[in-house]
């Protein structure tokens, strides 16, 4: 399962899902875990498309808030990814 820190990770990253209008990332928040390498790397990209996101359209509308949570979620996710057997999925990302 993912063990997000702060229940406000989640809900950011279901903000940002609900933004982008993905679904799968929204079904694997409410499920709690990847279940497969596809979805990991579908995680994975989505991360990098919330960040961008994020520059455009603020969590809360506070800049403050929204890197906090983010450097929250990377790390959360990162954990999560390593701990899961998905790290190469996620560097598949990380490196771009």
């Amino acid at each position: 399962m993912i063990s997000w820190k702060l229940n406000a990770e989640k809900e950011m990253m279901t903000y940002y899902a609900n933004l982008l209008n993905d679904c799968d990332v929204i079904k694997i928040i409410e499920r709690g875990e990847i279940i497969n390498k596809e979805e990991a790397l579908h995680v994975a990209e989505f991360f990098w498309k919330m960040v961008e996101k994020s520059n455009e359209v603020q969590y809360n509308n506070s800049p403050i808030e929204c890197d906090f949570l983010l450097e929250k979620i990377i790390n959360t996710l990162m954990a999560y990814f390593r701990s899961a057997g998905y790290e190469q999925e996620w560097e598949a990302f990380a490196d771009l």
